[in-house]
């Protein structure tokens, strides 16, 4: 009988951690990027022109790195708190989804203002028409100045 109740007391420990493990898991919230030093500070135009080259290379290098990406702003969706840097003569930009917690700057930006945008590399989607530019993608993206 004893054995049998600590077995059944160690399932509970044991079921018991897991599900404070998971809580506090589920209940993490991501690292804000103000304060956070950027693993590269890059051109808009520099960081599109590498990605078009070479999409691999530039996977490799950027990929879930912390970029701070100084460029013109190209245009503002406040509806969906995004920011597009890049080159007016140029289809292709960086798309920068701003931060939850930064989001009240985003109705002060200007079209044509430089800025400096620091965010986390998520992806690149690549034109491969030709008629409408491709994208580097931020996100989780705070205004550095």
């Amino acid at each position: 009988m004893n054995k049998k109740r600590t077995i059944i007391g160690g399932i509970v420990v044991v079921i018991a951690l897991a599900a404070g493990y998971g809580w506090y898991q589920f209940n993490r919230t991501v690292q804000g990027l103000a304060n956070v030093r950027a693993d590269f500070s890059v051109n808009a135009t520099d960081l599109i022109k590498e990605f078009v080259s070479s999409e691999d290379a530039a996977n490799k290098k950027y990929m879930n790195k912390i970029l701070a990406v100084k460029g013109m702003v190209r245009n503002v969706e406040a509806a969906q708190s995004t920011v597009v840097l890049g080159d007016t003569s140029d289809m292709s930009g960086v798309r920068c989804v701003i931060d939850s917690t930064a989001n009240s700057t985003i109705g002060s930006l200007q079209k044509g203002a430089v800025i400096t945008i620091k965010g986390a590399i998520t992806g690149f989607n690549k034109d491969e028409t030709g008629l409408l530019g491709s994208d580097v993608q931020l996100n989780r993206c705070v205004i550095a100045n």
